[in-house]
């Protein structure tokens, strides 16, 4: 009995076999199929016209002389469109940002109690952003329906550039240099409220890293939160850094004494600079190029030492360490 039952089992098995090898062949085009009308569905669909809200940003043009749009960062408008699904979808989608540009110079302006005030119609709205939306969409309302726009008259201050600036150097290399800035003061053109409060500009932060060579960089100015109500004469400004390749060198120099110092006697008389210098000016600098001096006023008797003061040294030289910072002294009677 167990050899009859298994030999049916194996009987039955090839014929089990290929039924289910002719359902997988079925089930693939049946998916096909149903792919396809869902492709062909949604293509009549989106073929129809509807009617959504598409949201755009707007940029403002010709604003004006003397006056300054201070509502500009309200710039945001809904477009209710009638359109093919198609057109929807990529007005909608689109990674591209949307934004539109709305012409200000046939503004009818006029004072307000907050300075300055016009407003701009849905229809005259319409009449600019139809030719600047792509496809052939019908624009069916706006909201808002209407632009209204404030103003202010403009101020403007002539102010210093503020560097923002990080920078590492590279081995045995320095900046041997002042940092340029090009140019180093700009006009700023904003509202009143702005422009007294206003005492600098700073630049966008500058990051710089293991610099090893000299470099000179266009840098953006920053704005800030209130772009909108600033206009700066340059909106960029150039930055240079010189950098050398550097050494460290030890000088040894006397001590003058400034003011009526003859019955004065310092000690030491004479002290020593650490210095980094340029590898292509070491050769021509020795202690001659450096001078130092105390300062002796009546003033400064009550002290047990006088500081040390660095009256010359050459360009591109940076002074690391002064030894003795400060000198003895004593007063010889006459």
């Amino acid at each position: 009995m167990a050899l009859d039952s298994q030999s049916e089992v194996i009987g039955k098995s090839p014929n089990t076999d290929r039924k289910q090898h002719r359902s997988h062949p079925r089930l693939v085009v049946f998916l096909v199929c149903l792919v396809i009308s869902m492709l062909m569905w949604l293509f009549i669909e989106l073929m129809k016209d509807y009617t959504d809200e598409v949201k755009y940003q707007v940029s403002f043009i010709n604003v004006p002389k003397d006056l300054i749009l201070t509502n500009g960062g309200e710039n945001q408008i809904t477009i209710g469109m009638n359109a093919q699904g198609f057109e929807l979808l990529a007005a909608k989608y689109s990674p591209k940002p949307r934004i539109l540009t709305i012409d200000l110079s046939s503004l009818k302006i006029r004072p307000s109690e907050n300075g300055y005030g016009a407003f701009l119609t849905s229809s005259k709205i319409i009449e600019q952003l139809g030719t600047q939306i792509r496809f052939q969409k019908q624009i069916a309302y706006i909201k808002p329906d209407t632009l209204f726009f404030r103003f202010s008259e403009v101020y403007r201050k002539h102010v210093p550039v503020k560097l923002n600036i990080n920078y590492t150097l590279g081995g045995q290399f320095d900046i041997t240099d002042t940092i340029g800035v090009s140019p180093r003061f700009v006009t700023v053109s904003s509202i009143k409220d702005i422009i007294d409060t206003l005492s600098f500009v700073s630049t966008q932060k500058l990051n710089l890293t293991q610099l090893d060579s000299s470099i000179s960089v266009k840098v953006p100015l920053f704005k800030g939160r209130r772009a909108e109500l600033l206009k700066y004469s340059n909106d960029s400004v150039t930055v240079s850094l010189r950098v050398e390749k550097v050494t460290e060198a030890g000088y040894t120099i006397p001590v003058s004494i400034s003011g009526n110092g003859e019955n004065l006697k310092i000690f030491p008389d004479k002290i020593e600079i650490i210095c980094r210098v340029p590898l292509t000016v070491f050769p021509h600098i020795d202690a001659s190029d450096f001078s130092a001096q105390v300062q002796y006023l009546p003033s400064l008797m009550k002290e047990k030492r006088l500081k040390v003061n660095l009256t010359r040294a050459p360009q591109r030289v940076k002074v690391l360490k002064i030894i003795p910072e400060e000198v003895e002294y004593i007063i010889i009677a006459k």
